[in-house]
């Protein structure tokens, strides 16, 4: 990236938002960086209009206006990109295409099946994709069902058989729902021939193993299913590469180490940084510098990770193979799975005390006593959420609908994205992904704290 300082410098001068945000903390151009405030959505980017964050005050140069996921102030936050921000994008993804998955040797169907609309991970992929499988330069043939998995598996069954291998780019957790329609459906890939480069939430070692597992590759098979991190606001921060999956199974089957290392047994997403960006660790939450049409300067994620140099991991790892050292990147980006405050549906985060207060806002004849749970549920592949309100008043249907009704159009109202997902996932399944059912407060055992997340 341009050197921090002169990022900083060129910011304050051209960029009106920053420079009052700068002014109003005491701040300026030749604030020692360590001194410098930290920026948030919260203290920044929803404070501010659009285009005063921009670089001189204007959105002129911008060549796309897309949309973040999740919950805000106005249910989603629309960012200007320019041709620079997403650069040799295209470039990018097919060389992973033809390095991971040799799609200039192997005639290869790839699916996109993610939300489409203003989202940029949908609509930058789909038109990376289909632009790649007409350039005619490889025997690729696209199909763009969005979230209509059961279309996706409908055109896989009707088309599959002539392809000698599947790319499927898509969230994590519709991974399963993919694997239960094939399966509900009576079809069975060839071992190996399906692969899932997904986007948009953390995933668990024991996971990829599991689709490893699932679609008969070994069980370490780097790219069975493999991911990336970054943001719309961000752009691309960090990409899983062979050597830092190769790192990461190395730590998941030693657990004392993961704790060791990351305080947790659970190892964390394990990624080697992009180039162009700054990326530092402040009190374990993930500060972000980059020149972007919005540019950022030490921005606070929110998401807790931390950064390990190579020689760290040396020494900490006695028993690493001398192979996967020289492979490392000299520093590796580990990210941890989102805050305990938030709901992941399919790769959206819906926050928790954001539905709260919807329940505490419903009309009094609904009786709600303040707390509820959601518990998510495995069955056959297939990931959904039980709500447990706790209400005064008969338990019956309708209370239960009525409660159910008004959930799901708050979290449709509240994220666009969600909006886009649920009926469509919910149609592909034929079954409801969302179900509420009514407590009696008094159950709730008087000494026991109160979970909203309930583990499965």
């Amino acid at each position: 990236m341009t050197d921090p300082k002169s990022l900083l410098t060129e910011a304050f001068a051209r960029v009106p938002a920053y420079r009052a945000f700068l002014s109003e903390h005491g701040a300026g151009p030749d604030t020692p960086w360590d001194a410098l405030p930290l920026i948030t959505k919260k203290n920044y980017l929803l404070t501010n209009e659009v285009v005063d964050l921009c670089w001189d005050g204007s959105v002129e140069g911008c060549h796309v206006i897309g949309a973040s996921s999740g919950f805000s102030r106005a249910g989603s936050v629309f960012w200007p990109k320019r041709p620079k921000d997403e650069g040799a994008y295209a470039e990018a993804i097919e060389r992973m295409l033809v390095e991971r998955f040799a799609i200039d040797q192997r005639r290869t169907l790839i699916f996109v099946c993610l939300a489409f609309g203003t989202w940029f991970a949908g609509m930058q992929i789909a038109t990376a994709m289909r632009s790649l499988a007409a350039s005619g330069r490889y025997p690729v043939t696209v199909a763009l069902p969005s979230l209509n998995l059961r279309e996706a598996v409908e055109i896989y069954r009707r088309f599959g058989s002539p392809y000698q291998q599947v790319v499927w780019i898509t969230n994590p957790s519709n991974v399963s729902l993919i694997a239960a329609l094939l399966e509900r459906d009576g079809i069975t890939p060839p071992p190996g021939s399906i692969a899932f480069p997904v986007v948009g939430e953390y995933f668990s070692e024991g996971f990829r193993e599991h689709v490893a597992e699932r679609f008969g590759y070994p069980q370490d098979a780097p790219f069975c299913v493999f991911t990336g991190y970054g943001s719309a606001d961000a752009g691309g921060l960090g990409d899983e590469t062979a050597a830092t999956i190769a790192l990461r199974k190395h730590i998941f089957h030693r657990p004392a180490l993961s704790e060791a290392l990351f305080g947790t047994k659970d190892t964390p997403m394990l990624l080697t940084p992009m180039p162009g960006v700054l990326l530092e660790c402040i009190d374990g939450r993930i500060v972000v510098s980059k020149d972007l049409a919005i540019p950022l300067i030490r921005y606070d994620t929110g998401d807790a990770g931390g950064l390990l140099t190579r020689a760290e991991l040396v020494t900490a790892i006695d028993d690493l193979p001398p192979e996967l050292v020289a492979a490392l990147p000299e520093t590796v980006l580990y990210v941890f799975g989102r805050a305990s405050d938030a709901i992941i549906f399919y790769g959206t985060n819906l926050m928790i005390q954001d539905i709260n207060r919807h329940f505490l806002a419903l009309p009094q004849h609904f009786g709600y006593g303040g707390l509820f749970e959601v518990k998510p549920c495995q069955q056959d592949g297939v990931t959904s959420f039980a709500f447990t309100v706790y209400a005064d008043g008969a338990d019956d249907a309708a209370r239960r609908a009525a409660y159910a009704d008004s959930l799901i159009a708050f979290l449709k109202g509240h994220s666009l994205e969600f909006a886009a997902k649920y009926d469509p996932l919910c149609a592909s399944l034929g079954a409801p992904l969302i179900t509420v059912t009514l407590a009696d407060p008094a159950t709730l055992p008087a000494r026991t704290k109160h979970r909203f997340i309930v583990e499965a």
